[in-house]
């Protein structure tokens, strides 16, 4: 596992960076969608939306979520379009939707789940921030008369999008380390079950998997899977990502919702800003 934080402390896209980069439609460039954007709370919209800067356009389609497009300026390439989406409600089936959903509509290269989770490693604080390149499924399993036993199921991000988290890892290290927040790179657990429990066998089963789980969350492994099911649609389906805001740890002492969320959701937004440039697929 690596840590560390190197979050650019000016990484918020003002007004003014917008009106001088301009959108392609601005500069001539061909319209296409980089990154797609899932957020599920409030507080997980408004961090995206605050620190993309001004959403230049948005669209809501008769029956369906309402999309939020930014072009966000990566210097001196044509800026990224971004397309971020709310689910309805939280857990793994509405997150699959909401991809199935950006995958149809606007055939991103990369899907970023960004938001917040509870930390289960010791080495995990509240407000650090877990990017997670392989998802630990716990909602399936069999009933027995001596308890539960969960039938593991894992997703594991692309090759392309592994390369590219590679090179993100080593030029954080090699940055100057000033915010009050770590970044780590692991595997997290994901299911529709919420855990406010130290001793849940959920934590027992996942750290059993792999010692190495940072956190849980309720959307990532429908959103994982969906994108593995549906990316087929697309010329250049690259991957899938998430981005989690430690907002508590996953125990009895779980405070009322709300409480570090903000703050969660603004350091995981910050991370995706400074993660994006990488994650530029185009020729």
């Amino acid at each position: 596992m690596i840590s560390g934080s190197n979050i650019v402390s000016n990484s918020r896209i003002s007004h003014s960076q917008f009106s001088a980069q301009g959108t392609p439609a601005e500069t001539g460039t061909p319209s296409r969608t980089d990154i797609g954007v899932i957020t599920v709370l409030p507080q997980e919209r408004h961090a995206v939306e605050t620190t993309l800067g001004e959403t230049r356009s948005w669209r809501e389609e008769p029956g369906g979520p309402l999309f939020r497009e930014a072009w966000l300026p990566v210097p001196p390439r044509p800026p990224l379009r971004v397309v971020a989406v709310q689910t309805l409600q939280p857990g793994t089936e509405s997150a699959a939707l909401a991809v199935r959903e950006l995958i149809t509509r606007f055939r991103p290269s990369v899907v970023l789940l960004v938001g917040i989770a509870g930390g289960i490693a010791d080495w995990v604080r509240i407000g650090d921030v877990v990017i997670s390149e392989q998802i630990i499924s716990y909602d399936a399993r069999r009933e027995t008369a001596s308890g539960p036993r969960i039938r593991a199921r894992m997703q594991t991000v692309s090759a392309e999008l592994g390369h590219r988290l590679n090179d993100f890892t080593a030029d954080r290290q090699g940055a100057t380390q000033a915010e009050p927040f770590r970044v780590h790179r692991g595997p997290i657990g994901s299911g529709n079950a919420v855990v406010t429990d130290a001793d849940s066998y959920i934590r027992t089963w996942l750290q059993g998997v792999n010692e190495n789980v940072l956190a849980v969350e309720t959307e990532a492994a429908g959103a994982a899977q969906t994108f593995h099911e549906v990316a087929g649609w697309s010329a250049t389906p690259y991957g899938w990502l998430t981005i989690r805001g430690i907002s508590d740890a996953a125990d009895e002492h779980k405070p009322p919702a709300g409480d570090h969320h903000a703050l969660a959701s603004r350091h995981a937004a910050s991370v995706m800003i400074t993660l994006a440039p990488y994650l530029d697929f185009r020729p």
